[in-house]
Order: C-alpha cells, then structure tokens, then sequence
C-alpha cells in the first residue's frame, strides 16, 4: 500500500549526497502554509523549501548580474569608454611605489 506523505518524490541521484544543513524558525501559520502548499505540490517540505529558495536566489542573483540603462545613459556610459584616459598622477605616484606586501 501506497501513503501519500512527506516523502512521496523520488529523490535523484544527487539529493542523496546533501550534506548542508539549515535550520529556519517560522511562526505556526507560516509553518501550516508552507507544509500545506508543500503537500499540494506533491512534495517534502524539505523539497518545497529549497526549491522555492533556489528559484528565488537564481532570480536575485540575475538581477546583480545585469546593468540596466536608459538608452541616453547607454550611450554616456559608450562614450565614457571611448574617451581618451584622464590623466591621474597621484594614481601613477601610487602604483609605482612598492607595495605593503613583499612580491613573490
């Protein structure tokens, strides 16, 4: 006989080599609704968490990834690239004195 529970999703063949742990306090009704959303997606709640997690740290770290811009910003930033060097001769003095730290 087969019981629907928590542990009702076939595991793949990297699940079981998961050696991180987290440990996460949640309120009572956060708890119900995690496990109840869990439950109706056919999944452990292990499995609900960090797949939702994964999905949103997929999508926060997309979003450090991209520069967005105006196309009149755009174009600023084009020609700030183009533009011949400023001169900096502190910058110069500094990167020709030796370093703090012994070279190798």
């Amino acid at each position: 006989m087969y019981v629907l529970g928590e542990y009702n999703v076939a595991m793949s063949p990297v699940e079981y080599k998961r050696e991180g742990r987290i440990n996460l306090r949640v309120d009572p009704d956060q708890e119900a609704r995690l496990r109840a959303a869990a439950e109706a997606n056919g999944e452990s709640l292990t499995g609900f968490l960090l797949a939702a997690g994964a999905e949103r740290a997929e999508a926060v770290l997309e979003r450090t990834r991209r520069i967005a811009l105006s196309a009149t910003a755009f174009e600023q930033f084009i020609a700030a690239l183009d533009a011949k060097p400023e001169l900096m001769p502190t910058l110069r003095r500094y990167a020709s004195e030796p370093g703090p730290f012994p070279s190798r």
